[in-house]
This record gives structure tokens, sequence and C-alpha cells, in this order.
């Protein structure tokens, strides 16, 4: 009798490790937050203003669903030189070592629960750093998440191709490109297209004619790449700056006279793993902090254009931008 008592509890307690174990960046979609966890401090963070919708979208969520007593949301630029960027550096150690760095400042100067790197060009190089191999905090990146949505439209008609658009990391890299081979899909079907400076245009003015020529070039070029253009074609925006472009994506595909079956952004896909269908909502408000930091000084251009974008959709993050922190000591590279 007494065995009988001790195993069931022991089967239960492994299976709550089991769960707690579970809380990976390579496990995105099992991750589970407990009705226990009242605060929290969730960092986003990105290699420019990209991922602020990601950010946005987490606020919402979170505002909506009150599982939570407070909760701290940091947009942390990871960008370290105002004049320069990751996709500039050409030795891809070099840029892992500055990420890292990035990642060690934000998880000295917050102590984040979460990290969300809301940046492609971040995520194919975030399993490199050392970092990744010691932090306690939970690391969602934006890869796997972009990599379901293509996987889930592609079966829907096996006939059907995607074009990934992206950062000259990202694409070069191939991830993207390599983990839908994996999925059994025929490589005929996937073709990727790299869209120099195109972030730095957007972040300027993302309905701009000169964005709006930008992505119609690398429209063109990625149309040629096609096999079988009269097949459906889905269009996957693999860098979180392109979603505010969305009208322009759009219109360029009409200009050179394809109708998309669809634009994929996976930008809005990474806070659900903050929610389950367990999860209840528990407190009549949630006491949210919202705020901006940035190692570099970002251009006024880019502040006005970025705040002007959230303006009607997410005034707190509109403000929060325009009275951003300058902290030069973030990190140090």
């Amino acid at each position: 009798m007494k065995y009988k008592t001790i195993i069931p509890a022991i089967i239960m307690i492994m299976f709550v490790e089991i769960l707690g174990c579970s809380q990976t960046s390579e496990k995105n979609d099992t991750m589970k937050i407990s009705d226990s966890e009242k605060n929290i401090k969730i960092v986003v963070t990105d290699s420019g203003l990209g991922g602020l919708s990601v950010a946005e979208d987490i606020y919402h969520k979170i505002n909506d669903t009150k599982i939570y007593d407070k909760v701290d949301i940091i947009f942390a630029n990871a960008l370290f030189d105002a004049n320069s960027g990751y996709n500039r550096l050409t030795d891809r150690n070099e840029k892992i070592r500055i990420f890292n760095e990035a990642l060690n400042g934000i998880e000295k100067n917050f102590k984040p629960d979460y990290i969300f790197v809301a940046c492609n060009t971040l995520s194919v190089l975030y399993n490199k750093t050392e970092f990744s191999k010691k932090t306690d905090a939970k690391v969602i990146t934006i890869v796997d998440y972009g990599v379901n949505l293509i996987d889930e439209n592609l079966r829907k008609n096996n006939n059907s191709n995607v074009i990934i658009f992206g950062t000259k990391t990202t694409i070069n890299g191939n991830t993207y490109g390599k983990l839908l081979v994996n999925r059994k899909f025929n490589k005929d079907r996937i073709v990727s297209q790299a869209c120099p400076e195109l972030q730095e245009y957007i972040e300027k003015d993302p309905k701009g004619e000169e964005t709006f020529n930008l992505i119609s070039k690398y429209v063109g070029l990625a149309i040629n790449k096609l096999n079988n253009p009269e097949n459906d074609l889905y269009a996957s925006l693999n860098c979180t700056h392109y979603g505010y472009s969305n009208d322009l994506w759009e219109k360029a595909f009409n200009q050179h006279n394809l109708k998309l079956k669809g634009l994929l952004n996976p930008n809005s896909k990474m806070a659900a793993v903050l929610f389950t269908k367990t999860n209840k909502k528990i407190h009549k408000n949630t006491e949210i902090k919202l705020s901006v930091v940035s190692k570099v000084k970002l251009a006024e251009q880019n502040i006005n254009s970025m705040s002007n974008l959230f303006k009607k959709s997410c005034p707190e993050l509109s403000e929060a931008l325009k009275n951003y922190q300058l902290k030069t000591d973030l990190f140090s590279f």
C-alpha cells in the first residue's frame, strides 16, 4: 500500500519537471506558462526597429488576456553601430560574437524571463552563440515560426511555390531552404531572394516611393528565378521590417502581373508561445510597462516614421519609441 501511494506521486513530480524542461527555443510550440507566474519581464530584440511589431503584438495579447498581474515589455535594439549593421559585416563569426555580447548585455541589464529574438538575421545566428548554451532565460527565435507558416501553406497545394525574401545574412545562410527541404519539400518549389538595404529604406519610410522601387526590383529578380510562374505563389516576408510595407509588396507583384496566393508574415505568430488554452483571465487589469532601449542613437526620421506607424494601433508603443532610452553601455563589442 505504501508503494502504491508513493509511485503516483513520483510520476506526477516527473511530469511537472518534464513540462518545465520543455521550455526551450527549439520547442517553441510546447512552451507553457503557469497561471502562478503573475509577474514577467519580456525583452524583444532586433537588429533595428522591425521587431517593434512583435512587441506591439505581445502588448495587445497580454492586455486582452489579462493572465498576468504585472508585465514589463522592453524592446532592446541590438544594433551595435548606427552607421553599420550585422548584414554589412562579412565575417559570420564576427556577427555571432557581437550578437553574443548584445545578449549578454540584455541579460545583465534587464534579467528577463523571456527573450524574443524578433529578427531573422539574428535568429539564424542564435544557436551559434555561447549565450545560447548558458542562459536561464527562455529564448524564442522567429525562424521556426516562419518555416511553420510556409509549411502550412505549401501543403495546401502540391503545385504551389514560395519566394523567401530576407536580408543577405538570412538568405546566404539558406536556413529556410534547408529546413523546408528537411520537411520533404522539393527545392524547386523554393526561391530565395536577398533584399540588401531594404530594411533601412523601410525604417525611413515604409510607404515611400523609394521603398516601393526597391521592393519592386527584388520582386522582379525573384520572379525570374521561378520555374513555374503560373503555379500558386506565396511570398514569405522573412525580415521583421518587411511587414510594415505589406501594401507595397502586393502592389509590386501586381506590377509584375502576378497575383499572390498569400503574403506570409510570421511576426504575429511569436506571441502565441506565452499562452495556452488552459490560461484563464485571472486579473481585472494587467499593469503593462512598455519601453524602448537602444545602444545607438536612433535617427530622427526613423523615430518619426515608426512612431507614426504605431500611433493608432498602439499609441503606448509610439510614445515609448519617441521617448526611447539611449543606453550606450547596453553592451560592449
